[in-house]
């Protein structure tokens, strides 16, 4: 069956792909952390736009899961069964085996581009500097009851379900005006412990959702929704005979991102379904 539009009366047909020869998404349970360096007295020059966040944290029977529904893992990260724990920033997620220190990703464009506010998997805002001079930071472990982080030459340790701000050394940081400004960089840490981490295969281009519930062998291929920047996600559910409300309360923001992604640009989507009931979503492929 080809990828195709149809009118608002027929609604819209997608295209169902086997998962057999498609990348299996990560699947990992270890322990997860968060980082997030905000450059609080700057005035913000760039403002995210995202409607939806990367990460979804939730409860899901008895799994605390973190759900990323796109890539935020590099290329060259190892397999994940060498994973011990994850670090999660506003720009990456990075891997570590046991023992293994992390320097994270707490800037981006070489240090040039900072948070001013933001969090690990939502939206930021940014200032963008003359010259990167971030502080160093470091993860030295991450264990069960704790993780210890080494920054402005000294250590802090963040138990296991703690969320935890230290103010840094002070800085003087060059802006592309040419003016300077003094700043306290603020990190803060958080480590809710151990989560099944999901996110899709390193590399690959499809977009990462949970079931919903949702059996692909037998939904509807052609659905009687109008896409569009306007679909309704509450349309969409009925018409695939998905139950919100029998779902976790968090899987809202995964079905609205779904529905947008896969229905949104007014193209026909190819969805396919993992043997675990993940959903895989192309937009207009």
């Amino acid at each position: 069956m080809d990828s195709s539009t149809c009118d608002s009366e027929a609604g819209v047909e997608w295209t169902f792909a086997g998962a057999s020869e498609r990348c299996a998404p990560v699947q990992r349970e270890g322990r997860y952390l968060e980082a997030v360096l905000e450059y609080r007295g700057l005035e913000a020059t760039r403002f995210g736009g995202a409607f939806f966040p990367d990460a979804v944290p939730y409860t899901c029977g008895e799994e605390a899961r973190v759900f990323y529904w796109r890539s935020a893992l590099d290329a060259a990260a190892p397999p994940a069964s060498a994973w011990d724990n994850v670090c999660a920033t506003p720009y990456r997620v990075q891997p570590a085996s046991e023992g293994e220190r992390v320097a994270p990703a707490l800037t981006a464009d070489d240090g040039r581009t900072v948070v001013v506010e933001g969090t690990a998997g939502g939206d930021s805002t940014e200032a963008e500097l003359a010259a990167g001079d971030a502080p160093e930071v470091t993860v030295e472990r991450v264990s069960a009851a704790e993780a210890v982080v080494a920054a402005s030459g000294g250590t802090f340790r963040v138990e296991s379900g703690e969320r935890r701000e230290y103010a840094l050394d002070e800085q003087r940081v060059e802006l592309p005006d040419g003016e300077c400004a003094t700043v306290t960089p603020v990190l803060t840490v958080r480590y809710p412990g151990e989560r099944t981490f999901y996110h899709p295969a390193v590399d690959a281009s499809y977009r990462l959702f949970p079931s919903f519930g949702l059996d692909l062998d037998v939904a509807p291929r052609t659905l009687d929704v109008e896409p569009g920047p306007n679909v309704g996600e509450d349309a969409v559910a009925a018409a695939l005979g998905v139950d919100l409300d029998s779902r976790p309360y968090a899987e809202g923001v995964l079905w609205q991102a779904f529905v947008h992604i896969a229905f949104g640009d007014g193209t026909a989507p190819t969805l396919a379904q993992f043997p675990d009931g993940l959903l895989a979503v192309w937009p207009g492929e």
